[in-house]
């Protein structure tokens, strides 16, 4: 799949920025926790599910530095795309027509192993690339009228995102993120073929130890 291979190699370009030479060691060893507001629109087949732009969501990781420039570690998030089409006549999957208003619900829930690398870690703005590679938990849920079907599945799921890190002070150990990121989810379920969405958002990131 050239996908995974696409994002097995810049797992694998990761490791070795990690591993370069003249790597600032200053702030190796921290880990750091960092929260984000999130919105998200949809993309390709999910549009056909739900269109709307989805505001309702947030995302988070912890981040172990390997140096000052490679980090690594767990994100995860949460998004809630919702739509109410109106009434409109359907088609049951018993062959019965219905005239109903439709409601579409959709969430996603990442698990994501997360690995990023910061282009200046001394600068007063500091501009990143990230990737994050694992499984995506998805709640599903429509009402046709009266009638109700619901669904729970796991699925692939990759994240690359850019961004900038502005510290409070200058060198300091906590300030605020502002990311774009895709989301890449294949997904072939409850009628819907594919996931794929793209947001942005905006944080704050502080060490816990």
């Amino acid at each position: 799949m050239k996908q995974v291979r696409l994002i097995a190699l810049l797992l694998t370009g990761i490791a070795v920025a990690a591993l370069a030479p003249g790597a600032v060691q200053a702030q190796q060893g921290t880990v750091k926790l960092n929260v984000n507001y999130n919105i998200s629109s949809p993309l390709g087949d999910l549009k056909d599910f739900v269109s709307n732009t989805s505001y309702r969501g947030w995302t988070g990781s912890v981040l172990y530095s390997v140096t000052d420039k490679v980090s690594v570690g767990l994100g995860t998030g949460y998004q809630d795309f919702y739509q109410k089409y109106p009434r409109d006549n359907y088609k049951l999957s018993s062959g019965e027509d219905i005239s109903a208003v439709v409601s579409n619900s959709l969430q996603t829930i990442p698990i994501l192993a997360t690995g990023q690398y910061s282009f200046s870690p001394e600068s007063s703005i500091q501009p990143y690339v990230g990737l994050g590679i694992g499984g995506n938990l998805v709640l599903y849920r429509q009402f046709l009228g009266e009638f109700g079907s619901d669904g729970t599945k796991f699925s692939f799921a990759a994240r690359p995102e850019a961004g900038v890190y502005i510290p409070f002070r200058k060198g300091g150990p906590a300030g605020i993120t502002v990311n774009a990121a895709y989301n890449y989810m294949p997904f072939n379920s409850f009628g819907i073929s594919g996931l794929n969405n793209w947001g942005g958002g905006i944080g704050v990131k502080f060490p816990l130890r």
